[in-house]
């Protein structure tokens, strides 16, 4: 499943075409805010979804629109990491530090995909009624927002590597900087994980993200 950057990044792509009758803060907070289970220790499956449809998602409210297409970009990912898993784990280990270090990189070679990142981590200034519902504590909602908007604010870089240490392992922390630095230019790797934002356009089209077509 894809860290913030991207998420934001598909989120804004699908927005004109799908969701533009929506207030877009609402909508690109709410598929952030998926992940803030994390942080808050929560039940994942109190934000995170299945056999969702871009239809039904369509006519929700905002915040909860963003919410349920998190979970509809998490299933587009996991099936084109999976179409893409031969070529992709000939390069790198196989290992859960591996993936989450894909996401990291994903996040890197995207980032340029739109310029207009000072405005999209604005959006993460305002903390929602919604946000509320899921009984996270306030001061818990405000940490999450702060990380959330510094870290779109520029692009990823090995440092943001710190935040990890908020919830995974020191081991495991340690194991994925140590993949950062063995992979990070490694031009297959980086072709495999920026094909995933151009292979949305089969999902945002056909309303399957369980078949997104090979890049």
């Amino acid at each position: 499943m894809p860290w913030p950057a991207t998420h934001v990044l598909i989120a804004e792509k699908a927005f004109i075409p799908h969701f533009s009758h929506l207030d877009k803060q609402a909508f690109i907070i709410g598929t952030c805010f998926p992940d803030i289970r994390y942080l808050a220790k929560i039940d994942r499956k109190l934000t995170h979804f299945n056999h969702l449809s871009l239809a039904e998602i369509k006519l929700l409210p905002a915040f909860y629109a963003g919410v349920q297409f998190h979970s509809l970009t998490d299933t587009a990912w996991n099936a084109y990491v999976h179409q893409h898993k031969a070529r992709l784990f000939s390069v790198v280990p196989h290992n859960h530090a591996m993936l989450h270090t894909l996401k990291i990189f994903q996040d890197k070679y995207l980032y340029h995909r739109t310029g207009g990142w000072s405005q999209l981590a604005a959006l993460f200034d305002l903390i929602l009624p919604e946000e509320h519902e899921f009984g996270i504590p306030e001061d818990t909602l405000r940490a999450w927002h702060t990380v959330l908007a510094s870290y779109l604010s520029k692009s990823p870089t090995y440092a943001d590597l710190d935040m990890l240490q908020l919830t995974l392992p020191a081991s495991l922390v340690e194991e994925i900087r140590r993949n950062y630095e063995a992979y990070e230019a490694d031009p297959v790797l980086q072709e495999i994980m920026t094909g995933f934002y151009d292979a949305t356009e089969g999902f945002l089209s056909s309303d399957t993200p369980n078949k997104l077509p090979t890049s």
